[in-house]
């Protein structure tokens, strides 16, 4: 029995809780760098899945006809910054940050839809690589612009350990979602 709309709920609650949880004091703190972006991967998975997913927020947000003039994907990129206002609340970074990291990421996604579905499982891998990795360079150069936050091997970290986290995610979305379309 597929629940795509029990499943896309408890991973986008899930990412939002892991993006908050900190690690114990006790364990070692190079751990921190190797923890993955699991809004990011929400996102990739949400806005990759739409065509197969059909519930009441989707068809709201998703649907297209005939009439249609781009208002579709304005619509895709005003939630997403919201969501992304959201974890900047949560995260306590700069206004903003998140919200124009997720419309950045979700344009490329919308824009690029039909050649991303083509790609096998290792191309995916390496375009969430490059995806996050830019990503997280744009938000160390702005923590570090506004919070004076020093550089670090963050953004690579974080980018590979996203990478690796992929196939576990793409192999749910398949189990409780079903497969992706190839167009």
């Amino acid at each position: 029995m597929r629940a795509p709309g029990f499943f896309m709920t408890v991973v986008i609650f899930l990412s939002l809780v892991l993006s908050v949880f900190h690690l114990p004091e006790d364990w070692p703190s190079w751990l921190a760098f190797w923890r993955p972006q699991w809004m990011v991967l929400a996102l990739i998975l949400w806005v990759q899945r739409v065509p197969q997913y059909r519930g009441a927020l989707f068809q709201l947000l998703f649907t297209k006809n005939a009439a249609d003039d781009g208002t579709t994907t304005r619509r895709v990129l005003v939630c997403v910054w919201l969501l992304g206002l959201y974890v900047d609340t949560l995260m306590g970074e700069p206004f903003g940050l998140n919200g124009a990291i997720f419309a950045t990421v979700t344009f490329y996604l919308l824009r690029f839809h039909d050649r991303l579905q083509l790609q096998t499982l290792f191309q995916q891998m390496v375009m969430i690589f490059m995806m996050i990795f830019l990503t997280e360079i744009l938000r160390a150069f702005a923590l570090n612009t506004v919070t004076n936050q020093p550089w670090d091997l963050q953004p690579l970290t974080l980018a590979a350990s996203s990478m690796l986290l992929w196939p576990i995610f793409n192999w749910l979305a398949q189990r409780f979602i079903g497969p992706s379309r190839r167009t």
